[in-house]
Order: C-alpha cells, then sequence, then structure tokens
C-alpha cells in the first residue's frame, strides 16, 4: 500500500508545472523585460505568481501575480529596483501572491548579467 502511494505522488509530480527558461544555460540579462517559459498538464492550477528568488543576496520578489498558466510563457518586468545581477537566481512558480512558500515549481539556478557589448574603432586613411 505504501509503495502505491509513493508511486502514485512521485508519478503527479511528474506531470506538474515544470519551468524550461531560465535555466542554467540560457540565464537572463539585467535590461528590459525577461522571458520565463514554463509546461503544464490539465490537472495544474491555472495560473500562479512569479517569484524571483536568490537565498544569500536578497528576499523574494514577486514578478508577476496571476499569471496565465495556460499560456505557456510570458515575459517578466524588472522588479521596482530593476534586474539584480548575479548568480544563484531561480524563478519560483507558486500557488499565489499570499503564499509565496506553496511552491509548484522551480526554475534551475541560473544568473543575470549585464549584457555585452563589443566597441569597434575604426582608423581612417
Amino acid at each position: 500500500m505504501r509503495f502505491a502511494a509513493c508511486l502514485l505522488a512521485f508519478a503527479s509530480s511528474a506531470l506538474a508545472y515544470s519551468v524550461s527558461t531560465p535555466n542554467s544555460v540560457e540565464g537572463w540579462s539585467n535590461v528590459g523585460s525577461q522571458p520565463l517559459v514554463w509546461q503544464r498538464v490539465d490537472t495544474d492550477r491555472k495560473n500562479f505568481t512569479a517569484l524571483l528568488v536568490n537565498q544569500v543576496r536578497f528576499d523574494p520578489q514577486i514578478l508577476a501575480a496571476l499569471v496565465d498558466g495556460t499560456l505557456g510563457t510570458t515575459k517578466l518586468n524588472p522588479p521596482s529596483g530593476g534586474w539584480p545581477t548575479g548568480a544563484g537566481f531561480r524563478v519560483n512558480l507558486v500557488q499565489d501572491d499570499t503564499d509565496l512558500n506553496a511552491i509548484l515549481a522551480q526554475s534551475q539556478i541560473f544568473n543575470i548579467s549585464a549584457p555585452t557589448t563589443t566597441t569597434t574603432t575604426s582608423t581612417g586613411m
């Protein structure tokens, strides 16, 4: 009986929200809105709140509430102070903005970095 309960719990967790972007390879820049991409199944909640977390650097920041989960993708605007930069960030999809500990899914750990710019110089002849 316990085995069946464990198997059912594992199977249901495998069919829940899953965040594909951002990830450890494709992080975010600190300029403009940033992409959030996820997958869901019909039994998942219809909406969620997107939360930016970094357990080392700052308190969680709500990026968007009542995100329509059926869309599969959205652009997230920066928090009020702008995007922080650094390593160790995650986006948590949580139940709602009043229960930030009810995590539905987490992204992989990713970096937020300033965009790289290249400068070219030309010499006149």
